[in-house]
């Protein structure tokens, strides 16, 4: 094939018309993945299938009960490049925080360092060890999100871990995790990343990265229902963890299921024995498996090219005479998050709900407007939003 013509057949791709692979939103123009992401078609359909399987329960064979566990494993381990046996299952990326926060032999002394300002389940979990003596230190950054060197300057012989997102929420910043996986391997600490705001919407590849875990929600940019998510704890780290969560369908085999004799309790360092508990929980896991195989049926890098051609657009026709960029200029730093804010930022309240009578839906966070383009978004559609933020009189 030649060249001109495999770059046409890729503009095609990027410029595909996604929104047929979703219900029908009408006038209604949803730009608010970060929050929650719809369902698409083909998860609309694995979801009813599963509710059939539930209403006629002569349906749900062994087989599907168990699959609805390791066909999620498996798409997972695929999206973000680890085995499937290191993948764990659990409702929200606060889970596997919490995993971390109560598995961890902590000491009197230790020390967490967070960033100051980044999201709430970020911090919560650690500030509900200082009880134990664990000193937690919300760093201030200097700017809108934490630096590398900033978080250099804070690292002493005390600190065990540190915890970030990938992406900040409020401001749409792509992190420098690669330097911050850089220091603190070489400073022994762990580092923990919440991938909340860019799985789904970029390639993450944690093969490539120097991190001890990393936790997400699966409702937003995943397109996956509201209580999934999941995390992958490096396997030296996990076996270390202190969990006295015991599960019967984690913990015995059939034959020992079947046996009338006394239970024994096993010792499991797999992945699979931090499983939130109902992993055949298949009203959400399959469904959340399908909108991952959807993604990844797309492929990631096609999904952030469309994405970043929306960010593009929306950033080039906002007029800078009424609305600050809060969100960064670069395209290296920039996600698929755009936080702006009027001239006046006591207007953002109001020019919100003005936007919401239109049939416009985004966030409003901290004061700012937060508008998070994803695949069933259409250029038509940032023109419109445009058109309304840059013409109406707020």
């Amino acid at each position: 094939m030649s060249q001109s013509l495999l770059k046409i057949r890729r503009m095609e791709d990027i410029m595909k018309d996604y929104r047929k692979d979703f219900m029908d939103f009408g006038e209604k123009i949803w730009l608010n993945a970060a929050s929650e992401g719809p369902l698409p078609r083909v998860s609309d359909e694995a979801l009813n299938e599963a509710v059939i399987w539930k209403s006629l329960p002569y349906q749900l064979t062994d087989q599907r009960f168990v699959s609805a566990r390791t066909k999620l494993k498996h798409s997972i381990a695929k999206l973000i490049t680890v085995s499937e046996k290191d993948v764990i299952l659990g409702n929200s990326a606060s889970y596997g925080l919490h995993i971390l926060a109560n598995g961890i032999s902590w000491q009197k002394g230790d020390e967490i360092l967070v960033m100051e300002n980044d999201f709430p389940a970020n911090i919560l979990p650690w500030l509900a060890l200082q009880h134990k003596g664990v000193n937690v230190k919300q760093i201030l950054p200097k700017n809108k999100v934490l630096t590398a060197d900033e978080l250099l300057e804070h690292i002493t012989p005390k600190t065990r871990l540190f915890c970030i997102s990938h992406v900040h929420t409020f401001t749409g910043i792509i992190l420098d995790i690669e330097r911050f996986a850089q220091i603190c391997k070489d400073k022994a600490v762990m580092l923990v990343l919440n991938l909340s705001q860019s799985i789904g919407a970029m390639p993450v590849d944690i093969s490539q990265l120097y991190v001890d875990a990393v936790v997400t929600a699966g409702y937003k940019w995943l397109l996956g229902p509201y209580g999934t998510g999941f995390a992958w704890i490096n396997p030296s780290l996990r076996e270390r963890l202190e969990w006295n969560h015991s599960y019967w369908s984690t913990m015995l085999s059939e034959e020992e299921l079947q046996s009338e004799g006394p239970l024994k309790l096993k010792k499991i360092t797999s992945a699979r024995k931090f499983d939130q508990f109902g992993t055949a929980n298949f009203f959400n896991f399959v469904p959340f498996q399908t909108s991952i195989d959807y993604l990844l049926g797309i492929s990631l890098e096609n999904v952030a090219k469309h994405n970043s051609k929306l960010v593009d657009q929306f950033v080039g026709g906002l007029d800078r005479d009424r609305y600050n960029l809060i969100s960064p200029e670069a395209r290296n730093s920039r996600s698929s998050l755009i936080v702006i804010s009027h001239k006046e930022r006591d207007r953002n309240r109001e020019i919100f709900k003005q936007l919401l009578k239109q049939g416009i839906y985004l966030a409003l966070w901290k004061g700012y407007i937060r508008i998070a383009p994803h695949l069933y978004n259409t250029s038509d559609q940032i023109k419109r939003v445009l058109e309304v933020l840059n013409k109406a009189s707020f």
